[in-house]
This record gives C-alpha cells, structure tokens and sequence, in this order.
C-alpha cells in the first residue's frame, strides 16, 4: 500500500507538471529496470446497456424545457410543474391596490462574450440543444391545479415523496394537462382556464424561443389614474414621446432567460385578494395558490430546441402600486413588489415531465442487448439520459471454477471470478488502472449528434461513487470539468465538427483494493455502473419506476437496481460506444477494455 501511495503522489505530480491529460506507464522513474519489470494487462469484461424506462424526477436541481430531436435517439418534450413560495409571508398590501405588472424571469445558463462600449453585452446560451437552437415553439404558462407533497401520504408521510417523467405517483397517473388552471379573464382561476403568459408579444407565447439576447428593463412609472406604465427621464419625468426607444432610460441588464409578462387581472385578484388566511405561510399558501405549469408545443415546420434550467434562479414579481395602511388622508400611492420564489431552496417542489419517443435504431439496440444470447458481449453500448439508458459492467467476466489455496489455485468454486483470482496472487503493484471506451462514429456521424461531454462510472452494487472518484479534488474553473484526474470528459478531434472519439475514466484505486487489500470492505467484485452526466459534482441517486433485474429473475432479488445517478436524469445528451465485441473487424481496436499497468517485481 506504501509503494501504491507513492505512485499516487507521484501521478498527482504529473497532472499539475504536464498539459498532457493522458498519464503513460510510469515506472522507471522510480526504481532500477534490474529489480522490476514493468508491463500492462488487459482484463476480461461484460457490458450492456439498460434502457430506464420512467425515472424519478422531482426536485431535480436542474430541469430541461422544450422540445429536443436527438438525431439518434429520438424526441423528448419536456414540460415542467413547479410550486412557488412567498419571499414575505403575512404581506400587508395597504389601500388602492393596483397591478401594475407581473413578470416571469428564468435566467438561461449564459456566458458573456464581448461587452460594447454602452455597457451591453453580447452572450453565448450553454445546455442548449437543438439543430436550430432558435426555433420557434409555443409555451403555455397556467396555474398548476395538483397539489405537490414533500412527503408521501401513502406511508404516513415519513418518507419523501417521489414523482417520474410520466407524471406518476405513488402507482398512479397525474393528469396535469387536465388539471392545469388558468385565467378566465376576469382574473379568476379556472380549470382548462386560458393561459397567463397572454402578451401581446408572442416572441413570449406563440412564437417563444430561446433568445440569446441580453434583456434591458427601462426606468418606468406607474399612472395610478391611468393604470399603465410610463417610460420615464433620468429625473423620473415621464417622457412625452413614449414610443420612441431612443429616449429611454436602461434601470437594469439582465443575462438571456425567459422573460414573460403575466397576466395582471389574474395575480391581482388571486394573490393580492387571496385573503390573509391564505398567506399567512407558506404551507397555506401553496395548498391554496399550487404553483405554475409550463408546456412546450412543437409548431408546424419547426423541430423545437431544449434548454436547461435552474428553477431555483427564477423570480416571479408581482410589481403593484398602493398607500401604506394608516397612511394620512391625501397620501401617494407608492410602487411594491411581492416576490415569489422556486426551487426546493425556498421549500417549494416540483417535477420534470418528459415525453420521451425512442427512435427505432436506438429502440432495436436496447431490446437487441436485453436478448443477447451471449449476455455482456454487445456490439455497442447505449447511452443516454433523462429517460433514457444506462450501462452495467462487470470486471473480470463470471468465469468461477478455481479457487485459491496456499498461494496457489485448484478446482473449486468460490463466486469470484478467475480471473481475478488469478491476479491476486501475483503481487502487482498498480500505477494506472483505466476504462476506455471508443465513440462508435458511425451511429453518431450526424452533424447535429452532439455526443455527451461527460461520462459518470459509479459503483452499481452499492449504488455509490467509486473511490476513485472521492479522492480525486481536483478543480476547474468550470466546475463540470471538476474531479479531472478520474476523468470521464470527452476526446474529441480537431475536424471542424469536433466529433467525439473517446472517454477515458482511471480506476486506479478501485482495482489496487481489488487485487490487494485484504478489507473485504474494499476487496468485493463490483458491478460497476455508466451513465452520461449532467455535472460531476452530483454523485446522489435517484430511483427507477420500476427496478431493473439484472438476472431477469421473475422475482425480486438482490441483484435488483432501484436507484442510478441523478445527474443522469438532468442530462438530455447520449452516446453510442463500441461494447466488448465489435462487429465491424475493422473496429476491433476501439472495443471497450480495462487496462492495467503495474510493476511486478523480478
């Protein structure tokens, strides 16, 4: 073990000296050729892809909007349900309520380019998918008319509630197109109502789309008397020409983000009139008002596009002029704003609906992997997130018809795999211990098939990170690209596509525990799990609707697998990678291995 944490030290050492990501066989730095000999092993291995059918997706941190056509694996629609909560409970709103304007902001996942010389700035929109990531859909905002429980009523309210793509709970079916609410344009909620984001601008209704354009908020002021507002001077003077752009004053930039104008009636009657029973905390408030629906309709002649969301940065304000109670008689009516909030930060839940249509290519590819006859032996690994598809590996394959005695192995079973036992017995010291799997260009030769940016190797038997991945606290200014030693971050060519090549992912110490500890805490034969992954940072888990049986026992099993990783869930992209057999002769190289250099004493 003294000798492994000395390689370790040294391999960290390399990643900070050298630019080059790819560590060489180290070796020869350490000691004299005529005391070791240094080698490599290529290690038998068993891969297949499980498709995930409907997954768990409540209070996912991040939450994808839109209409996304994989190239490969087919059209996902997502919609999103989301309760809200009071940034103030108990909000007295004084005398001479008016609504002056309710706005929607949900900020884009940006960075900005260029800043001009005014002040503007030019932005670039990240997570965003889609051949033409401008392309014009329709998006419905109504009231949400399903209650969201953080807790399930099924067991008493002691474990948390969980809801999949589907909608579903608890076994059932959440119709939520049919419960959504809206306005009937007297400012009251009624089910199948008419839709809150009513604007005459139909860049924010009909015609939406993920605008990339920074948005500018113009100094403005209330008229009390006629109930709009007014563009105003730098000196709060209401401009006598109100149509001209030119004369306006910038009261704030905000980055690119969906960025609505709601129905004022509506929030005025619903909210300010709510009654103080309602929202006297947050607990009422949300059994009363249920939150926002937000639905995507793909429109004649456009394929849609899909973004990425953190909800938990949106702001809904309700902005409303009135005079303090108690105020003295004559007194001016003055500009407030109420504030509601989402995101499970502000105690408010939600869940990701997604609408998912496997293409027949990708379809065929899972189903043709569940019936291998030769289980493990794929062609291709399939994977893809969100409702989707993962990969399960087992390293050293099944082979079990030795065992180890007194150094030495004879017949006799012992439910590890030869192979591994085979090693043990040699006294390797491990310097590099990698997974390499190879793009299978020619399912992802599309100009538009973006390939996954990032891969995610976890232990599948105890539903947890390897730990590989726990040690490695390696940073990066885009924190994604986070943990670099353990790897898993695309290789891509230097074409004008930049089409993906391969994924790297170091197992370093997970396969020293295997081949030389003698914890059997740190020594057990995983099944090791892939996923594509949305961030590296989330290593948490959540569930499958329905577990997988890794055996296809008829019963439930140990070997079942309830859970995989979230960030798999927020990820939209895929990948086709080679498996153990490739069919093409040609592609026999890029088969997916497990490499292990060592030093074995002479």
């Amino acid at each position: 073990m003294k000798k492994h944490i000395t390689v370790l030290f040294l391999v960290f050492s390399m990643v900070f000296i050298s630019c080059d990501q790819d560590f060489n066989t180290i070796g020869s730095d350490l000691v004299g050729d005529e005391h070791f000999d240094f080698s490599s092993h290529e290690a038998q291995l068993k891969a297949y892809s499980v498709k995930t059918d409907e997954v768990q997706t409540n209070n996912l941190p991040v939450n994808p909007l839109g209409i996304y056509n994989n190239p490969y694996f087919g059209v996902t629609k997502a919609n999103f349900v989301s309760q809200v909560s009071l940034f103030t409970t108990q909000p007295k709103f004084g005398t001479n309520v008016q609504i002056e304007n309710v706005i929607l902001y949900v900020p884009f996942f940006s960075t900005v380019e260029t800043t001009n010389a005014d002040g503007s700035k030019v932005y670039a929109l990240n997570s965003v998918y889609g051949a033409n990531k401008e392309s014009k859909m329709k998006l419905s905002v109504y009231e949400n008319g399903y209650y969201l429980n953080e807790f399930n009523p099924l067991n008493n309210f002691q474990t948390a509630q969980r809801y999949f793509s589907d909608g579903s709970a608890n076994g059932a079916l959440i119709n939520f197109e049919n419960l959504k609410r809206g306005n009937d344009g007297n400012g009251n909620s009624v089910q199948n109502g008419t839709r809150l984001n009513d604007s005459p601008n139909t860049a924010e209704n009909d015609q939406f789309f993920f605008n990339k354009a920074e948005i500018i908020v113009y100094k403005t002021k209330f008229n009390t008397t006629t109930g709009v507002l007014e563009y105003i001077d730098a000196n709060d003077v209401v401009l006598a020409n109100q149509n001209d752009p030119s004369l306006r004053v910038v009261k704030e930039r905000l980055a690119p983000g969906i960025y609505l104008t709601l129905n004022k009636a509506f929030f005025k009657k619903r909210i300010l009139e709510a009654g103080s029973a309602n929202l006297i905390n947050n607990n009422e408030f949300k059994q009363y008002f249920k939150g926002l629906y937000f639905k995507m309709e793909q429109l004649p002649g456009e394929e849609g596009a899909m973004a990425m969301f953190n909800f938990s940065n949106a702001k809904l304000n309700v902005n409303y002029s009135s005079v303090n109670d108690g105020a003295p008689a004559g007194t001016a009516a003055t500009s407030k704003t109420l504030v509601l909030n989402f995101g499970t930060g502000f105690g408010s839940n939600s869940v990701s609906l997604q609408d998912y249509s496997y293409s027949g290519a990708y379809n065929s590819g899972l189903n043709a992997s569940a019936t291998n006859p030769s289980f493990g032996s794929d062609s291709k690994l399939y994977l893809k997130g969100g409702k989707g598809s993962v990969v399960y590996i087992d390293v050293f394959g099944d082979v079990d018809v030795l065992k180890p005695v007194n150094g030495q192995l004879v017949a006799g079973a012992n439910q590890i795999p030869d192979e591994l036992d085979q090693l043990r017995l040699k006294g390797w010291l491990i310097n590099e211990a990698y997974l390499e799997f190879y793009i299978d260009k020619t399912a992802m030769a599309g100009a538009n098939q973006l390939e996954a940016e990032r891969l995610y190797l976890f232990d599948a038997t105890n539903q947890k990170s390897l730990v590989d991945y726990t040690f490695d606290a390696t940073t990066n200014p885009n924190i994604k690209y986070n943990k670099l030693i353990f790897g898993g971050i695309i290789e891509r060519d230097n074409t004008a596509d930049k089409k993906g090549i391969k994924y790297k992912i170091r197992i370093t110490d997970h396969i020293d525990n295997l081949l030389n500890s003698t914890d059997s805490n740190l020594n057990k034969n995983v099944r090791l799990g892939l996923s594509v992954t949305e961030n590296i940072n989330y290593s948490n888990n959540y569930y499958y609707k329905s577990p997988f049986d890794v055996n296809n026992t008829p019963t439930i099993s140990s070997d079942d697998i309830e859970y995989f990783p979230l960030a798999s869930i927020m990820e939209q992209q895929g990948v086709v990678l080679h498996g153990t057999n490739p069919s093409a002769p040609a592609d026999a190289s890029k088969k997916l291995k497990l490499v292990i250099h060592y030093t074995k004493p002479n």
